[in-house]
């Protein structure tokens, strides 16, 4: 088992083995299975000082292909946190029941609307997958293909003679290219194709017997497969063509006639295109990248689309990877115009294509590691004669930039919660769909776009969505007016009554979908459970109704201040509710929080501390309940339980003012009120208006007895 953490690097450990004076960028310590990371670099430049000095032997390249699979692999190996991975599977276990459905079954606004179904092999595999193990089958899969890229990568610099520690290096980068995108989904198949396709094109020209068995049967078959599996194959045959056209205006064999270019270069290109037709959809899988990639509402509502360029800081690391990248393809395409002017076209095109969109930023990069080490004079690192001094440098310098990828990316998965195995916390409705499959319910709900995939995995076909992230199936119209629904536009709640909507899965704020504050407070509809992340509403109509007299929320809101508690004869309904959703929800920051904030309204201290002290332990992130669970035990009379908790306050958020009120009022109460003096006036230092100047004023009244 390998466990990452993270924290300070020891650069003057690393400036022993490589001349470091300060590192470009902050990278943190992380431990494998108890090694530290400066251990990792020690023992690494100790076991490569004691080896022949060529930089390329058989012993280096295992070592850094070792490296580079443990590396790959282990960036692979995260949560689930995809939304479509789950309509994806949905439509693998139909397949194989029904056969290849050319209409939508899963939504009730797109109802039998022409659906291109171009990842339907995929699809298959990946629920095959997921039958056979679950979950972690998934996830495994996904570490598997992110070790398999990285070592194709390798195997291509190896056959080119590059350096292995060039070629694991430009692997891991492609790895990290590849990595906040690797999911379990048929593009995963995509990355894996387009690789092959580039280890055939990119490499130096083969005999005659094995250019015609890779050009006419294995590429071939590479598209035909591709074609049944994603239709990113359509960036593969571009690739293709580029690499035909040039060989046959510019031939590598002078002399050679058009009819033998025709023959090897053409005549294989024109049999792989065609192949490609030979699918369940035919020539309309042609023209779906260019609908999804040419509809200006697709590709804002698709977040994969997005330009690199506009990103937002919880993305530096798309950015990062995008900018660096375009470094590198610059040169590359610099030092390939001359011998191979079609690799540095084919680079410089899916460069453009990865400023437009995020996603294209994972093609860019396994482009520009083929095409990098396919540089003819990469070869000749090798025949450098180097002091052995400068070549352990290099070697130890290779592998500081590969862990450094790893830090970074490990990093960025533990900021964004893909870490370890399951489900990203948050990322799908399951809680709510549990909830209406206990319940029974059947009919349409109202869903944001990236929950459909799951509320379909879940429950089709007793219920169907609004929509998901099929877009092309809903049509430009139909996601603009989703756009108006879960904003909450004007007479939105109509609109619901004439599309026949019974149900609305939402999201908790700040998450899109102001459609619940609607739903909230129309006596038309009742909420009826809820959870850290998501509220269910159900319409009060014949079939519904039994569900809303045994689930509904009559008093609790958790969207308004207090849980929607504002008056006191409705507490003790408003306890019940709440004991009640905690009993749906034990293990819920919401439930818990909720059932405090009765405690504490029912002048039951100790416990309203017990239920705050759980939900924060639940969800770390309300750090404001530290000050509220020292206030209850302020009030139950548990001085020195309070003070601890005031105390853990005053660490997580030093300039709060209300605190040191708080702290003022604990020791005023012991009768110390040197010490509520002195907290008042820490008070005052940071809210020099707020309550604690009068407050002050009453204190210093008093002991003068004015």
């Amino acid at each position: 088992m390998i466990i990452v953490t993270v924290s300070k690097v020891n650069w003057g450990l690393l400036s022993r083995h490589i001349n470091l004076t300060s590192p470009l960028i902050h990278i943190q310590q992380f431990r494998l299975t108890g090694t530290n990371f400066s251990d990792i670099v020690d023992m690494m430049a100790q076991a490569l000082s004691k080896t022949d000095p060529d930089t390329n032997s058989r012993l280096i390249s295992y070592i850094f292909l070792a490296l580079l699979l443990i590396l790959a692999f282990v960036i692979g190996f995260t949560k689930i946190n995809d939304h479509d991975i789950w309509w994806h599977l949905k439509t693998g276990e139909i397949i194989l029941q029904s056969g290849i459905p050319h209409a939508d079954i899963f939504s009730f606004t797109a109802l039998g609307n022409h659906w291109v179904t171009h990842e339907w092999l995929a699809e298959v595999i990946i629920y095959l997958i997921y039958k056979m193990g679950g979950l972690t089958a998934l996830i495994f899969f996904t570490a598997t293909v992110s070790a398999l890229m990285a070592f194709l990568v390798f195997e291509f610099g190896k056959r080119r003679g590059a350096p292995a520690y060039l070629s694991a290096a430009l692997s891991l980068f492609m790895v990290a290219g590849l990595s906040y995108m690797m999911f379990p989904r048929p593009h995963a198949f995509g990355f894996i194709f387009l690789a092959l396709l580039a280890f055939f094109l990119f490499k130096s020209p083969s005999s005659p017997k094995a250019r015609k068995f890779e050009r006419w049967l294995i590429i071939p078959l590479i598209f035909w497969i591709w074609a049944n599996m994603h239709a990113g194959f359509i960036l593969g045959l571009g690739v293709y063509w580029v690499v035909v056209a040039r060989e046959f205006i510019l031939p590598e064999l002078k002399g050679e006639s058009s009819g033998i270019r025709f023959k090897f270069s053409i005549a294989p290109a024109l049999l792989a295109t065609l192949l490609c037709l030979v699918n369940p959809n035919g020539i309309a899988i042609f023209l779906y990248p260019f609908q999804i990639s040419g509809t200006s509402t697709f590709k804002s509502t698709i977040a994969e689309w997005v330009s690199p360029i506009y990103l937002g800081r919880a993305e530096w690391l798309a950015q990062m990877l995008f900018y660096i990248a375009t470094a590198l393809g610059l040169l590359a395409t610099i030092l390939h115009i001359k011998k191979r002017p079609d690799i540095s076209i084919i680079i410089v095109v899916v460069e453009l294509l990865a400023c437009f969109a995020r996603r294209n930023i994972q093609n860019f990069v396994i482009i520009l590691a083929f095409g990098f080490l396919a540089i003819s004079s990469i070869p000749k690192l090798k025949q450098l004669q180097l002091i052995r001094t400068a070549q352990r440098a290099i070697l130890v310098a290779a592998a500081i930039w590969m862990i450094a990828w790893f830090a970074l990316i490990r990093d960025y998965q533990a900021d964004h919660d893909f870490l370890g195995t399951g489900i990203q916390q948050g990322l799908a409705p399951i809680g709510a769909a549990n909830f209406l499959n206990k319940v029974g319910f059947e009919g349409n709900i109202v869903n944001v776009l990236g929950d459909g995939g799951y509320l379909i995995w879940a429950g089709y076909p007793r219920w169907k969505v609004f929509v998901d992230g099929r877009l092309d199936v809903y049509g430009e119209e139909q996601i603009k007016n989703y756009r108006l629904v879960v904003g909450g536009a004007p007479g939105v709640l109509d609109l619901l009554d004439q599309i026949n909507a019974v149900a609305a899965v939402l999201p908790m704020p700040p998450g899109i979908g102001e459609l619940r504050n609607f739903l909230s407070t129309d006596s038309r509809w009742s909420l009826v459970y809820f959870d850290d992340y998501y509220l269910v509403y159900l319409r009060r109509n014949q079939a519904n109704q039994n569900i809303v007299n045994q689930w509904g929320y009559n008093v609790i809101n958790p969207l308004q201040s207090g849980y929607g508690y504002n008056d006191r004869l409705k507490l003790e309904a408003f306890n019940n509710e709440a004991q009640r959703n905690l009993s749906i929800n034990p293990e819920s920051g919401l439930a818990n929080s909720i059932c405090g904030y009765s405690s504490q309204n029912r002048e039951q201290y100790l416990p309203a501390a017990k239920f705050y002290k759980k939900a924060l332990e639940i969800k770390p992130a309300l750090i404001d309940l530290n000050l509220t669970i020292g206030e209850m035990y302020s009030m139950a009379g548990a001085f020195d339980s309070a003070m601890t908790w005031y105390d853990r306050t005053i660490k997580i958020t030093p300039e709060n003012p209300q605190v040191y009120i708080d702290i003022a009022y604990l020791h005023a109460r012991r009768n110390d009120m040197v010490k509520a003096e002195f907290y008042l006036n820490e008070a005052l230092k940071r809210d020099p208006k707020g309550p604690a100047r009068e407050l002050l004023r009453q204190l210093l009244a008093s002991k003068t007895g004015r």
